[in-house]
């Protein structure tokens, strides 16, 4: 797989904060000074993701609501937004209750146009890949709704237990199935992210790093921030 990207055999307990009118330095300098002693693991990136869903939606719903068991597919990269993207590498989030885990897979290299992007596009793509009998038939029914870009950083616990990402200078573009244009980005520049990555089984020592946030812990999805903001269909 990719430098710097995790694969997950496991379930583990993502929970996000929001940093309110803090910068990524400021955000950074917090997580440095806390307890668990966290420190910078693989250079700072650009991290984008294509969004895919049902025609119905069904993978946003399942998410706003909270279904109990519910599941996300991207295809993720990193680096720039466009152009010849090397090692994109697609993921299905799945979600049981509280804890999560993905399933991965490493796809051809592909061209993303600024200018022009189709359905069409991702079809040859997923029919190149070399993925699964029953990965490609579910993608199959799936279509792109959303991309989203951001800067992350990354930091460890010294215990090596406990992850830490910080992302900002977040953009979304709207995705239909015809012609797409990348003209009107939605932006979101001044929100910081924050997420706490660890396995099930540490669980009970995660308030000894969590009290030292001064962070609003949040259930914030990009994923849903996105399709809200483009889509007049979906409910506020």
């Amino acid at each position: 797989m990719v430098n710097g990207y995790t694969e997950l055999n496991t379930y583990r307990f993502e929970r996000k904060f929001i940093a309110p009118n803090m910068s990524r330095l400021a955000t950074e300098l917090v997580i440095k000074q806390n307890q668990a002693f966290f420190s910078s693991v693989y250079q700072p990136r650009r991290v984008n993701n294509i969004y895919f869903d049902t025609p119905g939606l069904d993978c946003f719903f399942d998410n706003l609501f909270g279904h109990g068991t519910r599941w996300k597919c991207r295809l993720r990269w990193y680096g720039d937004v466009f152009g010849t993207i090397e090692s994109p590498i697609l993921e299905f989030k799945i979600k049981k209750g509280l804890v999560g885990t993905k399933r991965s897979y490493k796809m051809p290299a592909f061209h993303f146009d600024k200018n022009n992007f189709t359905v069409q596009d991702i079809d040859y793509l997923f029919s190149n890949g070399n993925l699964p009998d029953d990965v490609r038939e579910r993608v199959a029914k799936l279509q792109p709704v959303l991309l989203n870009s951001y800067e992350r950083s990354y930091f460890e616990s010294r215990n090596k237990k406990y992850r830490v990402t910080i992302d900002d200078k977040l953009e979304f573009y709207n995705l239909r199935r015809g012609w797409n244009h990348f003209g009107r980005p939605f932006t979101e520049d001044f929100k910081t992210v924050v997420e706490l990555k660890y396995d099930e089984e540490w669980n009970n020592e995660v308030d000894l790093i969590t009290t030292q946030f001064p962070f609003r812990l949040d259930k914030n999805s990009k994923f849903l921030a996105g399709m809200i903001h483009f889509r007049s269909e979906v409910p506020e």
